[in-house]
């Protein structure tokens, strides 16, 4: 397989704490996808890859250009055709339509009298029916996102580093991504918790404790791989525990006889001396001590080995998110009536939604979904109608607006929720792998999935559950251990919600039984 890229035993460390140690690997043609959980260093060996840092040791050796797509920082200036990279050309033929162009603009444009309608037509395959000079500020978030990744892909001769890629698009923008990286002839490195995404890549990266792993395959291959491991890791353990019973009842026999033989050579009189006899027994003495002491060094050996592989399964299974039952009433829990958006979609809008449903939001980018999700929550008001909500309601905003970015996580969670005892947000948070350091720091210090982990636990592991849950994708940004585990919480969930989210592999998951289309 034709290699594109070679890291050899790279490694970095930011503010004195290693971020990434000793990685070496091969980056073949074609797609590959990168997965890791948050925190780990995707976004910075992205960073080491395109050449925006230099690594502390090791070496990259690239054999093509290569362009990198951050996440968050994706757009160049105010205009649609600056973001594109070809203002100065679009300028010239502005001019020269206006008959203001000279003979620098028409040198600069000779041959390339077809541009214009090129760029028109890449940014139409992206779901972008505006002009060229359509001020930027007005997209969606969504269209932003398909707007850098339209210029991304018009570098035809340059391998992509794309960080998270499909995060705020919908349906239709998730599958044109796929359709481009496919037709991308240098290929990508797309760094991703979309496992619709990663299903088309060709060979999967796990970055991980021990260093970068490469696997032959599309995420359903790494997936069976993995189940595997864990389900090995899970009869070591058992196998451990067994072993450790074995050796105890082992231990028990053995004691017991050699306690026998003691007290039978103790027993023995007649005519044996009394020093004979004393000899006897203190040989048996000893050799019961030395019984006592193998067996209390295999019993250590033994529950070493235990916590090793209890270890190695703890940092490989996903762990749980219980999300708070208590305080859940019946009966109806939001009704909309005749309710229009002060901007997006325009026919008006009736719901009813009743205790235990699960509906989700649907619509293309720009449709208006967030916006009727900060009506609901009090955030903004309807330009008609009436909204109705029953109960206790909590929304997660694609923001978090909910969290103050300059304290720790634990300080968040202590500030919402005041009537829980910090050893309980401690264990909640090194659920998500959140522990020591990292649950003290600032949140702005951290990933935007170790983020939306913090914002998860302060919406679903309060004192009391809400009665309506509004979330706004809330499966962005999170790993793929910690989606499915979000995954499993809301399914168990008995209350209601409603759901953005463009990931129909995570709305099957979480059960929903309704769909509001916009």
């Amino acid at each position: 397989m034709t290699s594109i890229c070679t890291i050899s035993r790279i490694s970095l460390s930011l503010d004195g704490k290693p971020i990434l140690h000793n990685l070496s690997t091969s980056l073949p043609a074609g797609t590959s996808g990168l997965v890791a959980p948050n925190g780990r260093g995707k976004s910075a060996l992205l960073k080491l890859l395109a050449g925006a840092w230099l690594p502390d040791s090791g070496s990259i050796d690239w054999q093509r250009p290569r362009y990198r797509l951050d996440q968050l920082a994706r757009l160049r200036g105010p205009r649609v055709v600056d973001c594109l990279d070809s203002s100065a050309l679009f300028d010239c033929f502005r001019r020269i339509e206006q008959g203001r162009g000279d003979e620098a603009d028409l040198a600069a444009v000779a041959d390339q009298w077809q541009l214009p309608s090129l760029w028109q037509q890449q940014l139409g395959r992206a779901g972008l029916d505006c002009p060229l000079d359509f001020p930027v500020s007005i997209l969606s978030g969504g269209q932003r996102t398909r707007l850098a990744l339209a210029a991304a892909f018009m570098r035809r001769d340059c391998y992509l580093l794309l960080d998270e890629p499909s995060n705020h698009l919908d349906r239709q923008g998730r599958a044109w991504l796929r359709e481009q990286l496919q037709q991308h002839p240098p290929g990508a490195l797309v760094a991703s918790h979309d496992r619709e995404l990663l299903e088309c890549a060709d060979n999967l990266f796990e970055l991980g404790e021990a260093g970068l792993r490469q696997y032959g395959g599309n995420y359903s291959f790494y997936r069976r791989v993995r189940d595997a491991e864990i389900a090995g890791a899970k009869q070591r353990v058992e196998n451990a525990r067994r072993e450790i019973q074995h050796s105890e009842r082992q231990q028990q026999k053995a004691l017991q006889r050699a306690a026998q033989r003691q007290r039978h050579g103790t027993s023995q009189h007649g005519s044996q001396s009394k020093l004979l006899l004393n000899a006897r027994k203190n040989r048996a003495g000893h050799s019961l001590g030395r019984l006592k002491q193998q067996f209390a060094q295999r019993g250590e050996q033994l529950q070493r080995k235990l916590g090793e592989e209890k270890g190695a399964l703890a940092r490989q299974r996903i762990q749980q998110l219980s999300v708070t039952r208590s305080g859940l009433r019946g009966g109806p829990r939001l009704h909309l009536e005749n309710l229009r958006l002060p901007h997006g979609r325009q026919q008006p809008l009736s719901l009813t939604l009743h205790s235990g449903d699960r509906w989700q939001i649907t619509g293309a980018n720009g449709s208006g979904k967030s916006t009727l999700m900060k009506i609901i929550s009090g955030e903004l008001q309807p330009a008609a109608g009436h909204c109705h909500r029953h109960g206790n309601c909590l929304y997660l905003d694609q923001e978090f607006s909910l969290l103050d970015d300059e304290a720790s996580a634990l300080d968040n969670l202590r500030r919402l929720h005041p009537d829980r005892d910090d050893s309980d947000w401690r264990t909640a948070l090194g659920s998500f792998s959140l522990r020591g350091d990292l649950a003290l720091r600032p949140l702005n210090t951290l990933s935007g999935g170790e983020r939306l982990k913090v914002a998860l636990l302060a919406t679903t592991r309060g004192s009391r559950a809400p009665d309506l849950l509004l979330l706004d994708e809330p499966d962005n940004h999170l790993d793929l251990d910690s989606r499915r585990l979000l995954e499993t919480a809301l399914r168990d969930y008995p209350g209601s919600f409603l759901l953005v989210s463009h990931d129909p592999v995570f709305v099957e998951a979480v059960g929903v039984n309704g769909q509001l289309a916009l």
